[in-house]
């Protein structure tokens, strides 16, 4: 890995004492690397969590032909073209109870929205088009064949397809896409470890009383925070009061244990700024 003086010798503008927000990201990427190490998790649990693997889906969803509209399932070739016509209704389709025959020519079947399309049918013409009446259904012209059909695999995913992919950040959608295709457990990458110092002689815990120019540690709280979501476990830091010697072996022991050291505080130019030393 090539170290902070190489790598800022090729970044243009890079100033120590004034680098604005994307140099300073640029300069911080340049020493990210992922993290290897790799967990199962239950979906219900895997919120905010990272992929490591691919999510392939195993089905097509929808699973089968399905109407998107509650009306009757005709032939697309039986629609009439010029006046209107009319159909024997032959049975019934739910969401979950599928129509078990199949429809013939100048047949139809009450479909219901979710429902498999019967054999034989391609098309739903809305309930509110039609005139039923004792069992015979008229439609008028104007009907396109396939309208009011989802297929099979149409609005989410097809199978053996990647559904999502690795490196994306779980979000609710996610985790529901993910149940729908019926699988229970994900791979993700396991969680940071990450040690936090907030330096400072001035600086006091929250819940303890200030003497004359103490200030409270709230920096702690704001980088815990803001890392919470793919945060495994912080090391909280006790260099804020220690000397220099032994603040940098504070943190040589941080950063052997940790993925990541966060400091602030003690980076400018004056007599008691240890940490950039």
């Amino acid at each position: 890995m090539a170290t902070l003086k190489e790598i800022t010798s090729c970044t243009s503008g890079y100033d120590p004492d004034a680098l604005p927000v994307a140099k300073a990201n640029e300069v911080i990427r340049s020493f990210v690397r992922p993290v290897a190490g790799i967990e199962k998790l239950a979906v219900r649990a895997a919120l905010g969590r990272v992929l490591a693997k691919d999510i392939v889906s195993p089905i097509d969803v929808p699973s089968h032909d399905n109407s998107a509209m509650d009306g009757y399932a005709v032939r697309g070739a039986d629609l009439p073209r010029t006046e209107a016509t009319a159909f024997t209704e032959i049975g019934a389709a739910f969401a979950g109870k599928e129509f078990a025959g199949a429809v013939g020519p100048g047949q139809c079947v009450r479909i219901m929205t979710g429902a498999v399309m019967p054999a034989g049918t391609d098309t739903v013409v809305i309930q509110e088009a039609v005139t039923a009446e004792r069992g015979r259904i008229t439609i008028p012209p104007g009907q396109e064949p396939g309208q009011n059909r989802r297929l099979a695999g149409e609005r989410t995913c097809r199978k053996g397809r990647p559904a999502l992919h690795a490196g994306r950040m779980l979000r609710p959608a996610d985790i529901g896409l993910i149940a729908s295709l019926g699988i229970g457990e994900v791979s993700v990458r396991r969680k940071l470890k990450v040690a936090f110092f907030s330096t400072g002689d001035e600086l006091v815990s929250v819940g303890k009383k200030l003497k004359a120019g103490e200030v409270y540690d709230s920096n702690r709280y704001t980088l815990w925070a803001c890392s919470r979501a793919w945060l495994r476990s912080d090391r909280p830091g006790r260099g804020a009061r220690r000397p220099g010697k032994a603040r940098s072996a504070a943190f040589r022991r941080a950063a052997a244990d940790a993925d990541a050291v966060v400091t602030s505080g003690g980076v400018s130019v004056g007599e008691a700024d240890f940490t950039s030393r």
